[in-house]
C-alpha cells in the first residue's frame, strides 16, 4: 500500500522561493534624518530655480515664434530642452508683464496669420485640396479671433435707446414718505 498523502485531501502550501519572499513584505517607510530632509528640500528649490531660469531664457524665443503666427505649443517644441506646456503657460500667466508680452505676441501673430490666409486662398488647388484649404483658413480665422479679439473676433453689440420717466416714481416715493410723518403733540413731562 502506498503511504504517500492523498493530494485531494491535504491542504496545499506552496513554498515561495527566497527571492520572492521579500517582495511580499510591506516596504518600510524610509526614515530621513533632518539633514536628509534639508538636502531633499534644497534639491526641490534648486529644481524650481533651474526651471525658472530655463523659462526666462526661452521666453524671448517663444514670443518670437508666437509673433510669427505659431501657437505656444509649437514654440515650445522648438526649444532645445523639454518644457512642459501647462507649467510654462501657468508661469507666463503668473506675471502681469509676461502675460502682457505674451498677448502682444499673439496679436502680432494674428496679423501674420491673416496674411497666410491670403496665400492659402490664392493657391492653385485641386478639388481634394480645396477642402483642406478651407479647413486651414477656418482654423486660422478662429485662431485670429482668439489671439486678437478686438480686431478679428466676433463682437456682437446691441444698441438700446431707453427713456425712463422717473417723475412718477419720485411722486409715489414722496407720498410714502409723507404718509409716515406723524404729528405729535408736545407734552411737558415733570
Amino acid at each position: 500500500m502506498d503511504k504517500s498523502p492523498d493530494p485531494m485531501n491535504t491542504p496545499h502550501q506552496l513554498e515561495l522561493p527566497s527571492w520572492l519572499t521579500p517582495a511580499l513584505a510591506a516596504p518600510e517607510s524610509p526614515q530621513h534624518s533632518p539633514l536628509d530632509l534639508a538636502i531633499i528640500q534644497q534639491g526641490r528649490e534648486d529644481k524650481r530655480a533651474l526651471e525658472e531660469q530655463r523659462n526666462e531664457c526661452a521666453f524671448d524665443r517663444v514670443l518670437e515664434t508666437i509673433a510669427r503666427g505659431n501657437p505656444l505649443s509649437a514654440a515650445l517644441e522648438n526649444e532645445v530642452y523639454e518644457i512642459d506646456y501647462p507649467r510654462y503657460l501657468s508661469w507666463i500667466m503668473r506675471d502681469m508683464e509676461r502675460k502682457r508680452r505674451y498677448y502682444e505676441a499673439q496679436e502680432t501673430g494674428a496679423e501674420v496669420v491673416s496674411h497666410q490666409m491670403i496665400k492659402i486662398a490664392d493657391a492653385d488647388d485641386s478639388v481634394e485640396d480645396v477642402a483642406r484649404s478651407t479647413l486651414r483658413i477656418n482654423t486660422r480665422k478662429w485662431l485670429m479671433g482668439v489671439w486678437n479679439r478686438k480686431r478679428f473676433g466676433d463682437i456682437k453689440q446691441i444698441e438700446q435707446n431707453v427713456t425712463i420717466d422717473l417723475s412718477e416714481a419720485m411722486r409715489v416715493a414722496q407720498e410714502r414718505v409723507d404718509s409716515r410723518i406723524v404729528d405729535v403733540q408736545a407734552r411737558v413731562i415733570r
